[in-house]
């Protein structure tokens, strides 16, 4: 399957002007001088200042290829930044294809097809191609064949091949051992990694690496899938204000609705920004939904993904569900450390003791954590290693047991200290939806959002 993600309308130009003075390289105020004659700059907000757009000459269309069990959501967060500097929004392209299969071949010939459909697009000869894990793989293929090797500028090759040899185009290969603690995921959404990547691209470092509340409103776009085959979730998508401090819904009627077709796209849809919503996926072939808590946006994104499976898929078969208790999915696109500079994850119920479900098997690899109560042990929360999971890439389980309410009255508190940043607390707060007939995920972002404790 081949999808094309990332491509919609721009925003108002101040929007793709936007940028922050945090993670400035310089004191300076970054943008130019405005013009005899011409509107003066808009205002600067705190936290906020304006960049001029790239030339188009410079910001060449990009196009990213995920790894093994990956997504589009490996460049949503270095997307940010990157529009952040004044690359156009809609010139950042991503390769959604089967996150699960083998088939290299297969994804060069979709992936040339993706950058023949963005050259004529932009009406350009070349772009920058990014490759990730698996992606690298897909990626030298498809550059060993000298036409496709002409429209390429430039290629990233993020923690996986290295660059071919011969090099055909100019070539970075960034790498853990480049960004010490970093592991294989975090290496392709760093702001580390990010300042590399642009400075080979552009040709200069950038002004922004952090990411923080733009001015402008927030507008997402993005797709429902099933994880990891990233087929489209064909579903109804509810998106539910919260309250921040419980998770309960703060209206009668949803943010937004929309009707996913077979390719699950969605969007845009705009956001207040900062704000907590719950995005909720539900089919009229099944009584269970499923319930998606995302930390806050603060900057626009056409790159959210909502990972899902069909409520008979393998998740939903090898997890232990009951009405008794709450079944969720932990994820965030930055591995879970257990060792070492290790993240402290706490689970509790209603305010009660919480417990840190980072433990030794999680290891330094996992991105996706499943946590309910284990059969064997029901009624016990034991820290024990939950069957199935552990086997799958990039995923651990662990057996918590966390109380649920037949109306979901109360709230479950995921607090996050997130390591070499323990002192900004990352919490989201949901309700204790009963697992017999709720999938619940939680996702937090792989960097630090300010006031999301």
């Amino acid at each position: 399957m081949i999808h094309i993600a990332g491509r919609r309308p721009l925003l108002a130009v101040v929007l793709a002007a936007a940028v922050a003075l945090t993670g400035c390289s310089s004191d300076d105020d970054g943008g130019a001088s405005p013009a005899a004659g011409s509107e003066p700059a808009p205002e600067v907000v705190e936290g906020t200042d304006p960049l001029p757009p790239l030339p188009d000459d410079v910001a060449l269309p990009i196009v990213f290829v995920h790894g093994f069990a990956g997504s589009a959501q490996q460049i949503e967060s270095n997307a940010m930044r990157f529009v952040a500097n004044g690359y156009p929004e809609d010139r950042i392209v991503a390769y959604d294809h089967d996150g699960a299969g083998l088939d290299i071949p297969a994804y060069a010939a979709g992936l040339a097809e993706v950058v023949d459909d963005t050259l004529a697009e932009f009406g350009v000869e070349k772009v920058y191609l990014i490759g990730h894990s698996r992606g690298t793989f897909v990626s030298n293929l498809f550059l060993g064949d000298p036409a496709q090797v002409a429209k390429v500028a430039k290629y990233v090759a993020i923690d996986g091949r290295p660059c071919p040899e011969p090099q055909p185009v100019p070539c970075i290969a960034p790498v853990q051992p480049q960004f010490p603690g970093q592991s294989h995921v975090e290496v392709a959404t760093s702001k580390e990694s990010f300042a590399v990547q642009y400075e080979f691209l552009v040709g200069e470092a950038p002004e922004v690496v952090d990411i923080v509340p733009q001015r402008a409103p927030v507008e997402i776009s993005g797709r429902a899938v099933n994880f990891p085959a990233n087929t489209g979730r064909d579903a109804t998508l509810d998106i539910w204000a919260i309250d921040p401090g419980t998770g309960a819904r703060t209206g009668d009627e949803p943010h937004a609705s929309t009707e996913l077709g077979p390719d699950g796209e969605f969007g845009p849809i705009e956001l207040e920004n900062g704000a907590h919503y719950e995005y909720a996926l539900s089919s009229g072939s099944s009584p269970v939904v499923h319930h998606l808590y995302l930390q806050p946006y603060v900057r626009s994104s056409a790159f959210v993904r909502l990972l899902s499976s069909e409520p008979d898929g393998p998740v939903r078969q090898n997890t232990n569900v009951g009405e008794d208790h709450v079944a969720l999915v932990i994820m965030r696109m930055r591995e879970w450390h257990a060792e070492g500079d290790a993240d402290v994850l706490e689970l509790s119920v209603d305010g009660g003791e919480p417990v840190d479900v980072i433990t030794d098997y999680v290891g330094n690899a996992a991105i996706g954590l499943h946590v309910h109560d284990d059969a064997a042990t029901p009624g016990e929360t034991t820290l024990a290693k939950l069957p199935y999971f552990g086997e799958q890439p990039f995923q651990s389980g662990i057996d918590v047991f966390l109380p649920a309410a037949p109306d979901a009255s109360g709230t479950v508190t995921a607090r996050n200290l997130p390591r070499g940043d323990a002192a900004r607390p990352q919490t989201l707060n949901v309700p204790n939806w009963p697992s017999s007939g709720h999938t619940v995920s939680l996702v937090f972002a792989d960097w630090a959002v300010d006031g999301a404790a």
